[in-house]
């Protein structure tokens, strides 16, 4: 039997052959989706994109397949250059199975404030995107903070596992923003079973709103707002008394249920949620400055995340409406300046807005270029416009989808 490579296929081809591997029809597909046949046919023969996550997530769990398996991720490069990040991924995966076994350290390992401080440049390459250079360094500052686990006692033994659940959270990232679901979900365990060791609850609560995107996959939308609802349920009464950790920590959860809820289709609960967040973030106020457990929690986040549900909802003109008011601060984190521009330009696109569209995209992948370029949603976006291409911005689509190894 002949292979083919998945990445080289059409996502409709990918689509059909997941098809035929159960033996049911266009029609059955249709039925378990909640669609008409010709979606189903459409779909196959890529005249009908599928352009949003819950669609995709949604399909592949009639399909039972991963959502990576209709979408090919990860996206490796042919060249070390184009593979960066992705070469580092074995040990990784390595360093997360070891997880309670032995220290394997055999230098000296640093002192608390120096492995903080390591941790805080992990947490910077992880905001602003640079996730080929996290990835690398990510392996040996996780066996080492293994070893201080073992190495120090008492509060400074807390103190290195909830840095090694920190480093955990950057190692989720790595691997969730570069396709590998699998050990997202293992990276995600870690988070929890570091931060239980630390004793600090709010690191338990990040772990849930982490835990959350591999509930996605599998349009699991009730049980992530559980878990979502469980997680304020345990800061509550610092949330109340206005803790400011737990008032960023609440913001941050209400936020990621905003998202599920929308991707639920029911847009009264994520606009709900997003009002909760808004809420949290009033409270904090000048407080907000304070990147608390990488959540941003900000105002900025907000009017981000009103465009970004606004999508999810499908609403390509509210999305568009709310993105024209949207002014982004000059020091706000690269990761999340992408996904806003990302956003924005499927929101144009909905509208038929193609020139706009493409000049989002192309902000979005100069500020964080690995994450556009292994983000599905950003790899459908280009070969629309490249469907339907004019000729006022036919060259820099062509230039984006060489780099994203479309074309």
């Amino acid at each position: 039997m002949a292979y083919s490579d998945p990445a080289a296929e059409s996502v409709g081809t990918r689509v059909r052959r997941a098809r035929k591997r159960m033996d049911i029809t266009q029609r059955e597909l249709a039925r378990r989706v909640g669609r008409a046949q010709s979606w189903v046919s459409g779909v196959e023969n890529d005249s009908i994109p599928l352009d949003s996550i819950a669609l995709i997530n949604t399909l592949a769990r009639a399909l039972r397949v991963h959502p990576n398996e209709l979408t090919a991720r990860p996206y490796r490069g042919d060249t070390p250059a184009e593979d960066r990040g992705h070469s580092a991924i074995p040990e990784i995966r390595r360093q997360l199975e070891r997880y309670d076994l032995g220290p394997e350290w055999d230098g000296e390992v640093r002192p608390l404030s120096e492995l903080s401080t390591a941790i805080n440049r992990a947490n910077w390459l992880r905001r602003e995107a640079r996730y080929a250079e996290l990835a690398n360094e990510l392996p040996a500052l996780l066996s080492e903070l293994q070893a201080a686990t073992h190495l120090y006692l008492g509060s400074n033994r807390s103190t290195a596992f909830s840095l090694l659940a920190t480093a955990y959270q950057a190692a989720d990232s790595v691997t969730y923003n570069l396709g590998y679901a699998d050990l997202s979900l293992i990276a995600t365990n870690r988070v929890r079973w570091a931060a239980e060791q630390s004793g600090d609850p709010y690191q338990g609560a990040v772990a849930a709103y982490l835990r959350i995107r591999n509930l996605w996959s599998s349009t699991s939308w009730n049980d992530a707002l559980s878990v979502l609802d469980s997680a304020c349920a345990g800061v509550e009464n610092e949330y109340t008394a206005g803790e400011p950790e737990a008032l960023a920590v609440w913001g941050g959860l209400q936020l990621r249920a905003a998202i599920t809820a929308a991707r639920k289709n029911s847009a009264d609960e994520a606009w709900s949620r997003h009002r909760l967040a808004a809420e949290a973030v009033t409270r904090l106020g000048s407080r907000q400055r304070t990147n608390y457990y990488e959540l941003c929690t900000n105002q900025s986040n907000i009017d981000i995340h009103g465009v970004a549900i606004a999508v999810e909802l499908g609403d390509g003109p509210q999305a568009v409406r709310r993105g024209e008011v949207v002014r982004l601060p000059k020091d706000l984190q690269a990761n999340r300046v992408g996904y806003h521009h990302l956003d924005y330009a499927r929101g144009l696109l909905w509208c038929g807005k193609r020139e706009a569209a493409t000049a989002e995209l192309e902000r979005a992948e100069k500020v964080a270029p690995l994450l556009i370029r292994n983000h599905p949603m950003a790899q459908q976006a280009v070969r629309t416009l490249l469907d339907l291409e004019r000729y006022s911005y036919r060259e820099r689509i062509r230039r984006l989808g060489v780099r994203m190894h479309i074309l």
